[in-house]
């Protein structure tokens, strides 16, 4: 066999190998012509899909919107309902103010006046004693230089009768039930405090509410409670009246209520716990107070306790 003699192709392996090259390409095709048409046979599925789709997305849009709108009229109403309660709880506490403005001025002039009646008295003694004296100038003189002074109103001279409130630091203890008397309720203003029925929580809510009620209302309670001898119910009670005017200051920026606080201090006094007492008249020295003469006796009560060391 010669080496050296030129490869004849095979006309059947040429053939072959044209076929398979043909059949390739038609495969190659139909795969590329089968890709497409899927491809855009799922387009268009996707296209008709978002339609429904996007109705879909409007209406939970829609809902979430109308939910939104719901829950702001309702947030709105809830902060009109709060609104009136705070400024219904406000003028309450104006007319609670005044009274007590009132109660102190009556007071003060009812001290005022027995100050005038105990100086006339001392002043008519004197001169009773000064002209049953002996006659002589250097004498009548010397005596007529002891001649009392007349007092001072706006402070607490020797001639403060005793019955004018003890100054701050003295060991005089105010008597509790006559500070807890004051503004009963009004359906049981006739009944004595330790035959009342007991002040049931109401349903009033929002800053400065005190368990259902407004904190003028309960003062009633603690006079009842102090008066069937459960202090420390009142002391609870008081505590939670503390807490509430202090969220209603907090909340519309104005002057607490003094009286819980001081109701509070009477009862610490009472029961001769310093610690106590100093404690909610500090607390009481934080928060935003009405001027006047309650707030300056209880911050003169906080500093006596502070000097004496009795906290």
């Amino acid at each position: 066999m010669n080496e050296s003699a030129p490869h004849r192709l095979n006309p059947f392996l040429a053939d072959l190998a044209q076929a398979m090259r043909s059949t390739a390409e038609t495969a190659r095709t139909e795969a590329v012509e089968r890709c497409r048409a899927e491809a855009k046979a799922y387009i268009e599925q996707i296209q008709a899909r978002m339609g429904d789709e996007s109705t879909g997305f409007r209406n939970a849009a829609d809902a979430d919107a109308a939910t939104i709108e719901e829950r702001a009229k309702a947030e709105a109403e809830q902060v009109r309902v709060e609104t009136e309660h705070r400024i219904a709880r406000r003028r309450e506490r104006l007319k609670q103010e005044l009274e007590e403005y009132k109660a102190g001025v009556a007071a003060e002039a009812q001290r005022v006046q027995e100050r005038v009646v105990a100086f006339e008295d001392e002043l008519t003694k004197f001169f009773e004693k000064i002209l049953a004296g002996d006659a002589d100038p250097t004498v009548f003189a010397n005596m007529a230089s002891m001649m009392p002074s007349s007092p001072d109103f706006e402070g607490r001279g020797d001639s403060q009768p005793k019955q004018a409130e003890a100054p701050s630091g003295s060991s005089v203890v105010p008597p509790v039930q006559t500070v807890l008397s004051a503004a009963p309720v009004p359906s049981q203003a006739g009944i004595p405090a330790a035959q009342r029925a007991p002040l049931l929580p109401g349903k009033l809510y929002g800053a400065g509410a005190v368990r259902g009620r407004l904190v003028n209302e309960w003062y009633g309670e603690v006079e009842r409670l102090n008066a069937i001898g459960d202090v420390g119910a009142a002391v609870d009670l008081l505590l939670d009246m503390v807490t509430g005017t202090e969220g209603e200051s907090q909340s519309d920026g104005s002057y607490v209520a003094a009286r819980p606080y001081e109701e509070l201090a009477l009862i610490y006094r009472a029961s001769a716990d310093s610690a106590a007492e100093f404690n909610i008249l500090e607390r009481f020295a934080r928060q935003q107070h009405a001027p006047g003469a309650q707030s300056a006796r209880l911050l003169e009560r906080m500093t006596a306790l502070k000097k004496s060391g009795k906290r």
